[in-house]
Protein backbone atom coordinates (compact mmCIF):
# COMPACT_ATOMS: atom_id res chain seq x y z
CA UNK A 1 0.00 0.00 0.00
CA UNK A 2 1.30 3.62 -0.87
CA UNK A 3 0.68 6.27 1.07
CA UNK A 4 0.72 9.49 0.04
CA UNK A 5 1.62 13.07 1.57
CA UNK A 6 0.09 16.33 0.13
CA UNK A 7 -0.96 19.42 1.98
CA UNK A 8 -2.51 21.91 0.44
CA UNK A 9 -4.74 21.97 -3.09
CA UNK A 10 -5.18 24.99 -5.84
CA UNK A 11 -3.38 27.39 -4.01
CA UNK A 12 0.22 27.74 -6.19
CA UNK A 13 -0.33 31.16 -7.32
CA UNK A 14 -1.60 32.49 -4.04
CA UNK A 15 0.35 35.37 -2.46
CA UNK A 16 1.35 33.20 0.47
CA UNK A 17 4.67 32.18 1.68
CA UNK A 18 4.00 28.60 1.95
CA UNK A 19 2.58 27.96 -1.68
CA UNK A 20 4.96 25.75 -2.67
CA UNK A 21 2.99 23.33 -0.37
CA UNK A 22 -0.04 23.48 -2.86
CA UNK A 23 -0.60 20.96 -5.67
CA UNK A 24 -2.03 22.85 -9.07
CA UNK A 25 -5.58 21.73 -9.76
CA UNK A 26 -4.64 20.81 -13.20
CA UNK A 27 -1.74 18.11 -11.50
CA UNK A 28 -4.37 16.41 -8.91
CA UNK A 29 -7.00 16.11 -11.42
CA UNK A 30 -4.52 14.26 -14.03
CA UNK A 31 -3.88 12.19 -10.77
CA UNK A 32 -6.99 11.37 -9.98
CA UNK A 33 -7.68 10.51 -12.91
CA UNK A 34 -4.37 7.90 -13.35
CA UNK A 35 -5.51 6.26 -10.14
CA UNK A 36 -9.13 5.48 -11.56
CA UNK A 37 -8.23 4.86 -14.83
CA UNK A 38 -5.27 2.09 -13.30
CA UNK A 39 -7.64 0.40 -10.89
CA UNK A 40 -6.29 2.23 -7.77
CA UNK A 41 -8.31 2.16 -4.71
CA UNK A 42 -8.31 5.35 -2.06
CA UNK A 43 -8.61 3.94 1.27
CA UNK A 44 -8.68 5.33 4.89
CA UNK A 45 -5.72 3.97 7.36
CA UNK A 46 -7.82 1.90 9.08
CA UNK A 47 -7.49 -0.51 6.10
CA UNK A 48 -3.78 0.11 6.30
CA UNK A 49 -3.89 -1.65 9.41
CA UNK A 50 -6.25 -4.11 7.83
CA UNK A 51 -3.38 -4.66 5.39
CA UNK A 52 -0.42 -2.51 4.71
CA UNK A 53 1.05 -4.72 1.68
CA UNK A 54 -2.36 -4.56 -0.24
CA UNK A 55 -0.70 -3.25 -3.62
CA UNK A 56 -3.41 -1.26 -5.37
CA UNK A 57 -4.44 0.64 -2.68
CA UNK A 58 -3.34 4.20 -1.92
CA UNK A 59 -4.33 6.41 1.05
CA UNK A 60 -4.08 10.14 0.13
CA UNK A 61 -2.94 12.23 3.39
CA UNK A 62 -3.63 15.89 3.71
CA UNK A 63 -1.31 17.34 6.72
CA UNK A 64 -2.61 20.78 8.29
CA UNK A 65 -6.15 21.22 7.89
CA UNK A 66 -6.26 24.31 4.92
CA UNK A 67 -9.09 25.51 3.69
CA UNK A 68 -8.70 24.53 -0.08
CA UNK A 69 -9.11 20.21 1.26
CA UNK A 70 -12.98 21.47 1.23
CA UNK A 71 -12.81 24.09 -1.65
CA UNK A 72 -10.69 22.09 -4.42
CA UNK A 73 -9.67 18.95 -3.13
CA UNK A 74 -13.12 17.22 -1.76
CA UNK A 75 -14.58 18.11 -5.23
CA UNK A 76 -12.28 16.71 -7.23
CA UNK A 77 -11.97 13.67 -5.03
CA UNK A 78 -15.57 13.22 -4.94
CA UNK A 79 -16.27 13.39 -8.37
CA UNK A 80 -13.86 10.65 -9.23
CA UNK A 81 -15.22 8.08 -6.31
CA UNK A 82 -11.86 8.73 -4.63
CA UNK A 83 -11.22 9.70 -0.84
CA UNK A 84 -8.58 11.36 1.82
CA UNK A 85 -7.39 12.03 4.81
CA UNK A 86 -6.96 15.38 6.76
CA UNK A 87 -4.49 15.57 9.56
CA UNK A 88 -5.59 18.61 11.84
CA UNK A 89 -4.35 20.52 14.77
CA UNK A 90 -7.32 21.73 16.79
CA UNK A 91 -5.01 24.73 17.46
CA UNK A 92 -5.66 25.85 13.78
CA UNK A 93 -9.25 25.50 13.32
CA UNK A 94 -10.80 28.41 12.47
CA UNK A 95 -13.82 29.92 14.04
CA UNK A 96 -17.45 29.62 12.30
CA UNK A 97 -20.30 27.56 11.69
CA UNK A 98 -20.36 28.33 8.22
CA UNK A 99 -19.63 26.13 5.48
CA UNK A 100 -17.89 27.56 2.94
CA UNK A 101 -18.56 27.56 -0.89
CA UNK A 102 -16.20 24.77 -3.02
CA UNK A 103 -15.66 23.80 -6.65
CA UNK A 104 -18.74 21.91 -6.63
CA UNK A 105 -20.88 25.42 -6.15
CA UNK A 106 -18.87 26.70 -9.12
CA UNK A 107 -20.08 23.51 -11.42
CA UNK A 108 -23.79 23.68 -10.35
CA UNK A 109 -23.37 27.28 -11.04
CA UNK A 110 -24.32 28.52 -7.47
CA UNK A 111 -21.01 31.14 -7.51
CA UNK A 112 -18.47 32.13 -9.82
CA UNK A 113 -14.96 30.51 -9.72
CA UNK A 114 -13.64 34.04 -8.33
CA UNK A 115 -15.35 34.51 -5.55
CA UNK A 116 -14.22 31.12 -3.81
CA UNK A 117 -12.41 31.99 -0.65
CA UNK A 118 -8.96 29.87 -0.83
CA UNK A 119 -6.61 30.71 1.73
CA UNK A 120 -7.32 29.98 5.18
CA UNK A 121 -7.96 26.76 7.49
CA UNK A 122 -11.43 24.69 7.81
CA UNK A 123 -13.38 25.05 10.62
CA UNK A 124 -15.72 22.81 13.00
CA UNK A 125 -18.56 22.98 10.92
CA UNK A 126 -16.69 22.31 7.73
CA UNK A 127 -14.53 19.09 9.28
CA UNK A 128 -18.13 17.84 9.98
CA UNK A 129 -19.74 18.14 7.00
CA UNK A 130 -15.93 16.25 5.00
CA UNK A 131 -16.24 13.53 7.92
CA UNK A 132 -19.79 12.73 7.45
CA UNK A 133 -19.67 13.15 3.16
CA UNK A 134 -17.41 10.01 3.34
CA UNK A 135 -15.11 11.72 1.26
CA UNK A 136 -12.27 12.49 4.16
CA UNK A 137 -11.36 11.23 7.34
CA UNK A 138 -10.18 13.55 10.10
CA UNK A 139 -7.23 12.41 12.04
CA UNK A 140 -4.41 13.96 14.52
CA UNK A 141 -1.52 16.19 13.60
CA UNK A 142 -1.18 16.88 17.59
CA UNK A 143 -2.79 20.07 18.99
CA UNK A 144 0.22 23.15 18.31
CA UNK A 145 2.21 22.44 15.49
CA UNK A 146 4.76 24.70 17.32
CA UNK A 147 8.71 24.93 17.22
CA UNK A 148 10.47 25.93 20.21
CA UNK A 149 13.91 26.84 21.31
CA UNK A 150 16.14 23.68 22.56
CA UNK A 151 19.65 25.55 23.02
CA UNK A 152 21.10 28.87 24.46
CA UNK A 153 22.39 29.08 21.12
CA UNK A 154 21.40 32.70 19.30
CA UNK A 155 21.41 31.70 15.34
CA UNK A 156 19.42 35.13 14.00
CA UNK A 157 17.54 38.06 14.91
CA UNK A 158 13.99 38.30 14.08
CA UNK A 159 13.07 41.34 12.10
CA UNK A 160 9.39 40.06 10.37
CA UNK A 161 11.15 37.61 8.40
CA UNK A 162 8.32 35.07 6.91
CA UNK A 163 10.24 32.03 8.04
CA UNK A 164 9.67 32.92 11.52
CA UNK A 165 5.83 33.07 10.88
CA UNK A 166 6.14 30.86 13.76
CA UNK A 167 7.44 33.37 16.72
CA UNK A 168 3.79 35.15 16.21
CA UNK A 169 2.22 31.54 16.91
CA UNK A 170 3.52 31.22 20.35
CA UNK A 171 2.72 35.49 21.15
CA UNK A 172 -0.84 34.67 20.37
CA UNK A 173 -1.75 31.72 19.81
CA UNK A 174 -5.30 32.16 19.56
CA UNK A 175 -4.72 34.27 16.07
CA UNK A 176 -2.95 30.80 14.29
CA UNK A 177 -5.93 30.03 12.08
CA UNK A 178 -5.27 33.59 10.25
CA UNK A 179 -1.70 33.92 9.79
CA UNK A 180 -1.61 33.29 5.76
CA UNK A 181 -4.31 36.33 5.83
CA UNK A 182 -3.32 38.57 8.24
CA UNK A 183 0.47 40.16 8.08
CA UNK A 184 1.43 39.31 11.70
CA UNK A 185 4.95 40.40 12.14
CA UNK A 186 4.00 42.83 14.13
CA UNK A 187 3.13 40.27 17.31
CA UNK A 188 6.64 39.83 17.95
CA UNK A 189 8.82 43.02 18.43
CA UNK A 190 12.12 43.48 16.28
CA UNK A 191 15.28 42.46 17.89
CA UNK A 192 14.31 39.57 19.21
CA UNK A 193 16.60 36.91 20.02
CA UNK A 194 16.14 33.66 17.71
CA UNK A 195 17.74 30.58 19.43
CA UNK A 196 18.47 27.00 17.66
CA UNK A 197 14.97 25.93 17.15
CA UNK A 198 12.87 22.94 16.16
CA UNK A 199 9.88 21.12 16.53
CA UNK A 200 7.86 20.87 19.42
CA UNK A 201 7.40 16.96 19.53
CA UNK A 202 11.24 16.80 19.35
CA UNK A 203 12.90 18.79 21.68
CA UNK A 204 13.33 19.38 25.45
CA UNK A 205 12.19 23.30 25.53
CA UNK A 206 14.39 26.12 26.35
CA UNK A 207 13.08 28.99 27.94
CA UNK A 208 14.77 32.62 27.38
CA UNK A 209 14.95 34.96 30.08
CA UNK A 210 12.57 37.66 29.88
CA UNK A 211 14.87 40.18 30.99
CA UNK A 212 17.50 39.10 28.17
CA UNK A 213 14.96 39.41 25.78
CA UNK A 214 14.07 43.02 26.48
CA UNK A 215 17.70 43.38 26.50
CA UNK A 216 18.00 42.37 22.84
CA UNK A 217 15.11 44.30 21.66
CA UNK A 218 16.43 46.89 23.27
CA UNK A 219 19.46 47.31 21.99
CA UNK A 220 18.42 46.14 18.34
CA UNK A 221 16.45 49.47 18.83
CA UNK A 222 19.28 51.45 19.03
CA UNK A 223 21.53 50.54 15.95
CA UNK A 224 18.22 49.26 13.80
CA UNK A 225 19.14 48.56 9.70
CA UNK A 226 23.05 49.57 10.39
CA UNK A 227 23.26 46.25 12.42
CA UNK A 228 25.89 43.95 11.69
CA UNK A 229 24.24 40.86 12.59
CA UNK A 230 27.03 38.24 13.59
CA UNK A 231 28.53 41.12 15.64
CA UNK A 232 25.12 42.03 16.91
CA UNK A 233 24.55 38.14 17.81
CA UNK A 234 27.91 38.22 19.56
CA UNK A 235 27.38 40.53 21.89
CA UNK A 236 24.75 39.29 22.92
CA UNK A 237 26.02 36.08 23.79
CA UNK A 238 28.33 37.75 25.37
CA UNK A 239 25.46 39.12 27.75
CA UNK A 240 23.32 35.72 27.79
CA UNK A 241 25.51 34.66 30.97
CA UNK A 242 24.12 37.63 33.09
CA UNK A 243 20.36 36.81 32.24
CA UNK A 244 20.57 33.19 31.50
CA UNK A 245 17.29 31.22 30.28
CA UNK A 246 15.89 27.87 31.56
CA UNK A 247 14.80 24.30 30.31
CA UNK A 248 11.95 22.94 31.05
CA UNK A 249 12.08 19.82 33.31
CA UNK A 250 11.72 16.40 32.16
CA UNK A 251 8.30 15.96 33.60
CA UNK A 252 7.10 19.70 32.22
CA UNK A 253 8.38 18.24 29.23
CA UNK A 254 6.08 15.03 29.33
CA UNK A 255 3.13 16.52 30.22
CA UNK A 256 3.80 19.33 27.70
CA UNK A 257 3.67 15.95 25.19
CA UNK A 258 0.58 14.74 26.47
CA UNK A 259 -0.99 17.84 25.89
CA UNK A 260 -0.39 17.99 22.57
CA UNK A 261 -1.08 14.50 21.43
CA UNK A 262 -3.80 13.34 23.91
CA UNK A 263 -5.45 16.64 23.75
CA UNK A 264 -5.27 16.75 20.06
CA UNK A 265 -7.53 12.98 19.67
CA UNK A 266 -9.97 13.82 22.59
CA UNK A 267 -11.35 16.93 20.73
CA UNK A 268 -11.20 15.38 17.35
CA UNK A 269 -13.32 12.41 18.82
CA UNK A 270 -15.32 15.06 20.72
CA UNK A 271 -16.04 17.23 17.77
CA UNK A 272 -17.17 14.92 15.34
CA UNK A 273 -17.88 11.83 17.22
CA UNK A 274 -15.54 9.51 15.54
CA UNK A 275 -12.13 7.84 16.46
CA UNK A 276 -8.87 9.76 16.18
CA UNK A 277 -6.67 6.58 16.05
CA UNK A 278 -3.48 8.50 13.16
CA UNK A 279 -0.96 10.92 14.86
CA UNK A 280 0.84 12.64 12.05
CA UNK A 281 3.80 14.12 13.15
CA UNK A 282 4.26 18.02 12.29
CA UNK A 283 7.61 18.17 10.44
CA UNK A 284 8.31 14.28 11.12
CA UNK A 285 8.96 15.76 14.52
CA UNK A 286 9.37 13.23 17.87
CA UNK A 287 11.50 11.14 19.94
CA UNK A 288 11.09 8.56 21.86
CA UNK A 289 9.42 10.13 24.63
CA UNK A 290 6.94 11.56 22.66
CA UNK A 291 6.20 8.10 20.72
CA UNK A 292 5.78 6.40 24.14
CA UNK A 293 3.13 9.36 25.20
CA UNK A 294 1.00 8.76 21.43
CA UNK A 295 1.50 5.02 22.20
CA UNK A 296 0.05 5.76 25.96
CA UNK A 297 -2.22 7.49 24.70
CA UNK A 298 -4.28 5.63 22.23
CA UNK A 299 -2.82 6.13 18.87
CA UNK A 300 -2.75 3.08 16.80
CA UNK A 301 -0.06 4.17 13.76
CA UNK A 302 2.32 7.09 13.39
CA UNK A 303 3.81 8.48 10.03
CA UNK A 304 7.38 8.46 10.07
CA UNK A 305 10.21 6.73 7.73
CA UNK A 306 11.70 3.59 8.31
CA UNK A 307 15.20 6.14 8.81
CA UNK A 308 13.84 8.10 11.53
CA UNK A 309 12.49 4.84 13.61
CA UNK A 310 15.77 2.94 13.85
CA UNK A 311 17.02 4.15 17.29
CA UNK A 312 13.84 4.13 18.65
CA UNK A 313 11.23 1.45 20.52
CA UNK A 314 8.45 1.70 18.46
CA UNK A 315 7.04 -1.62 19.38
CA UNK A 316 2.85 -0.91 19.91
CA UNK A 317 2.22 1.25 17.31
CA UNK A 318 2.19 1.05 13.79
CA UNK A 319 4.68 3.25 11.39
CA UNK A 320 2.80 4.32 8.34
CA UNK A 321 5.97 5.30 5.59
CA UNK A 322 4.34 8.41 3.14
CA UNK A 323 6.06 10.19 0.19
CA UNK A 324 5.79 13.80 -0.59
CA UNK A 325 3.35 14.92 -3.58
CA UNK A 326 4.42 18.52 -4.99
CA UNK A 327 3.52 20.57 -7.86
CA UNK A 328 7.23 21.84 -7.08
CA UNK A 329 10.89 20.74 -7.29
CA UNK A 330 12.72 22.69 -4.53
CA UNK A 331 16.44 23.95 -5.46
CA UNK A 332 18.77 25.88 -3.09
CA UNK A 333 17.82 28.96 -4.98
CA UNK A 334 13.97 28.63 -5.21
CA UNK A 335 10.96 26.46 -5.50
CA UNK A 336 10.41 25.37 -9.18
CA UNK A 337 6.50 24.85 -10.58
CA UNK A 338 6.58 22.04 -12.81
CA UNK A 339 4.04 23.22 -16.01
CA UNK A 340 3.91 19.26 -17.39
CA UNK A 341 0.23 18.58 -16.77
CA UNK A 342 1.04 14.46 -16.03
CA UNK A 343 4.27 15.47 -13.77
CA UNK A 344 2.27 14.51 -10.01
CA UNK A 345 1.76 11.23 -12.53
CA UNK A 346 5.82 11.21 -12.82
CA UNK A 347 5.95 11.82 -9.37
CA UNK A 348 3.63 8.92 -8.83
CA UNK A 349 5.11 6.45 -11.09
CA UNK A 350 8.59 7.68 -9.03
CA UNK A 351 7.82 6.61 -5.49
CA UNK A 352 6.10 2.98 -6.46
CA UNK A 353 9.69 2.11 -8.11
CA UNK A 354 9.16 3.08 -11.68
CA UNK A 355 13.08 3.59 -13.06
CA UNK A 356 12.83 5.53 -16.49
CA UNK A 357 10.08 8.13 -13.55
CA UNK A 358 13.24 8.28 -11.15
CA UNK A 359 15.72 9.04 -14.13
CA UNK A 360 13.29 11.55 -15.61
CA UNK A 361 12.71 13.51 -12.09
CA UNK A 362 16.06 12.95 -11.36
CA UNK A 363 17.09 14.58 -14.84
CA UNK A 364 14.79 17.79 -14.69
CA UNK A 365 16.08 18.57 -10.94
CA UNK A 366 19.54 18.63 -12.72
CA UNK A 367 18.30 21.13 -15.38
CA UNK A 368 16.85 23.78 -12.94
CA UNK A 369 20.07 23.07 -10.56
CA UNK A 370 22.18 24.11 -13.66
CA UNK A 371 19.39 26.78 -15.23
CA UNK A 372 19.64 28.16 -11.88
CA UNK A 373 23.22 28.64 -11.91
CA UNK A 374 23.63 30.09 -15.01
CA UNK A 375 21.12 32.63 -13.79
Amino acid sequence: MKTLMFHSVGCENEDWYRRWLSISIEHFENFCKHLVNNNYQTVFLDSWVEDPNAKKNVALTFDDGYLDNLVYAYPILKKHGLKGIIFINPEFVQEGTEIRPSLEDVWNNKIDKSKLTKLGFLNWAELDFLQKSGVFDIQSHSMSHNFYFHSNKIVDIYTGQPKYNWLPWLSQPKRKPYYINEDQSKFVKTGFPIFEFDRALRVRRYIPNEKFIEYSINEYSKVGDKINKKEFINRLNNKLNEMPGQIESEKDMRDRYIYDLSESKRIIEEKLNKPADFICWPGGGFNQISVDVAKEGGYVAMTASANKVKSLNINGIGIISRNAMTSFIQTPSRDHYIKNSQFLVTLFKFHEGDTINKYKYRFRKLLLLIRDKIS
